[in-house]
């Protein structure tokens, strides 16, 4: 039995998924946690929609310079897109919903916030809670530098 038939067999019941089919999943997965359509895709790698949907169904190999391209573009290493590293989907997917609607000067906002969170050891003892950034101090709009209403 060559590869081509292997891939065909797919994941019924009791079967573990095909190298492609993981491969497949995570590309949709890429794909939908940025809210991207298969054409959007089909369009940065130059490739028909068709394509896009054979890759993620399992049907299609994904060449090594689509691999590349797929995981700058899913902002996902080349590791998670063949399933060989777990990553926190829900929680990306999460913060990408939660920050999609702002505006840019909000989005920094949030940015500076996070790098903050990063950078900070944890709560300072005795208090139980972090001091914000400069900026997220009460009584001033974040980017605006007016008093907040």
């Amino acid at each position: 039995m060559d590869n081509t038939s292997d891939a065909r067999a797919g994941s019924g019941a009791g079967q573990e998924p095909t190298e492609q089919e993981v491969v497949g999943k995570q590309l949709r997965i890429g794909r939908e946690t940025l809210g991207l359509t298969q054409d959007d895709v089909a369009g940065v790698l130059g490739i028909p929609r068709t394509s896009v949907v054979a890759m993620e169904g399992g049907r299609r190999n994904v060449t090594a310079l689509e691999l590349r391209r797929l995981a700058r573009l899913y902002r996902r290493s080349v590791q998670w897109l063949l399933g060989e590293e777990e990553a926190a989907a829900e929680v990306d997917s999460a913060l990408y919903r939660a920050t999609s609607e702002l505006s840019e000067g909000d989005k920094e906002q949030v940015l500076r916030f996070a790098q903050f969170l990063a950078t900070t050891d944890g709560p300072p003892s005795g208090t139980g809670r972090r001091q914000p950034p400069p900026s997220f101090a009460q009584g001033s709009r974040p980017g605006s530098g007016t008093p907040a209403p």
